[in-house]
């Protein structure tokens, strides 16, 4: 096969349904600006179900297009935050959102942020409209390195018609990761044809976090990412360094519920050298200067601790998804952090590990893993950008897109 052509970007569409957290929007920000500073005419739209959106800085030329918030409460199961809407309405007004921007926009490229039918399929209807109106649209999946437990993501796939998808929609496959860490093909049983199109980035270590430094300050800082459910590792947190007698700050996130906040301020109040907070400014340079991080296992959070090489332990979140815990202890196996799985004695268990920690001596920017992710999805973008759809549609009929009722 020859190389495709490769061309600059005129204009990419970006989805991030962020029904819990903040991963997927962190992620897409990270890189629609990179994308913006490779290319600085680029038109990009991002859309995103995140509650909390407007909070974060977003590029130049950047269009954030706000889809109505939901919330996950189970497996493949969601609820409207607002609960004057209905799920049925929500999720038919998102979809509606997402095709008209997609039909005016029709952009070189969208790219799919980790779940290939959205939102209880929400995409399906929009990836038909953009293969009508708008052919040479490239459609692209980006995977985060880990989605879940290999035997769950097989049944899931199967069951909600998955493989189908990523065989007939997706023109491209790009894994956040690296094979050597995990072999999603192997992992998610992805057949060969479509393991064809997929390509390992590496880790979205953004390059400019290398140039962090300074001494390292005596105070732990404990980070929740977004704190949907970060409360019991923040406890845990404060308890364990009051046990050691050291200063402590707990970085909530923005979605922590009040009764979780309020638990953190109680047990801070017993501290003279411990503080809650919702956000801590540079939240990068915040890390770099703390003695260690403690923190759960999103993927967003521990790429940004390996590129500037922080000691951190890690407290995953077990349920309902095992995502983070195996992403946890690969990273552990690249000695780039402990890991503290929840449980009986957290505290105990998390005092000494803290302990340990505070004796390490690791230089900063530990090149353990692969962290050029982002250099290597633009290249990825760029090429899809070269490619017409409509060329190679002409030669071969394309199965029709199931959409469900």
């Amino acid at each position: 096969m020859s190389r495709p052509p490769r061309t600059a970007l005129h204009s990419v569409l970006l989805y991030a349904h962020d029904t819990f957290g903040l991963g997927h929007l962190r992620r897409s920000l990270a890189i629609a600006g990179y994308l913006g500073e490779r290319w600085p005419g680029l038109q990009t739209v991002l859309l995103t179900g995140s509650p909390v959106a407007e909070r974060f800085a977003v590029g130049r030329g950047i269009t954030l297009v706000r889809l109505p918030p939901v919330v996950k409460v189970g497996p493949n199961d969601y609820r409207p935050r607002d609960p004057a809407w209905s799920p049925g309405l929500v999720r038919r007004t998102r979809t509606a959102i997402m095709m008209d921007v997609a039909s005016r926009l029709r952009p070189d490229v969208f790219l799919v942020d980790h779940a290939p039918q959205g939102m209880r399929g929400e995409l399906l209807p929009v990836f038909a409209a953009l293969r009508s109106r708008s052919p040479a649209t490239r459609i692209v999946l980006g995977l985060r390195d880990v989605v879940d437990d290999p035997q769950v993501v097989r049944r899931t796939w199967s069951d909600q018609g998955v493989y189908d998808t990523l065989a007939n929609v997706f023109d491209r496959i790009l894994v956040y990761g690296s094979c050597e860490m995990l072999d999603v093909v192997e992992a998610y049983a992805i057949a060969p044809a479509t393991a064809a199109k997929l390509s390992y980035c590496g880790y979205l270590g953004r390059q400019r976090l290398h140039a962090v430094s300074g001494p390292a300050e005596a105070f732990v800082l404990g980070t929740a990412g977004g704190g949907g459910d970060g409360a019991e590792m923040l406890l845990a947190m404060l308890r364990a360094t009051r046990q050691l007698g050291l200063p402590a700050l707990a970085v909530t996130g923005p979605l922590m519920d009040r009764v979780g906040r309020e638990q953190l301020q109680a047990e801070a109040a017993t501290s003279a050298s411990a503080r809650v907070v919702e956000f801590a400014g540079e939240m990068i340079a915040t890390m770099a200067r703390a003695r260690v991080v403690v923190t759960m296992g999103g993927y967003n959070t521990l790429c940004e601790l390996a590129a500037i090489g922080a000691p951190a332990v890690v407290v995953p979140r077990l349920h309902p998804r095992r995502e983070q815990v195996i992403r946890a202890h690969l990273f552990e196996a690249r000695g780039l952090v402990q890991v503290v799985e929840p449980g009986p004695d957290l505290v105990e268990r998390l005092t000494a590990a803290l302990a340990s920690a505070l004796v390490e001596h690791r230089p900063l920017g530990s090149p353990r893993i692969d962290l050029h992710g982002l250099a290597r999805t633009a290249d990825a973008l760029e090429c899809e950008a070269g490619l017409s759809r409509t060329a190679r549609w002409a030669l071969a009929p394309v199965r029709p897109i199931r959409v469900p009722a």
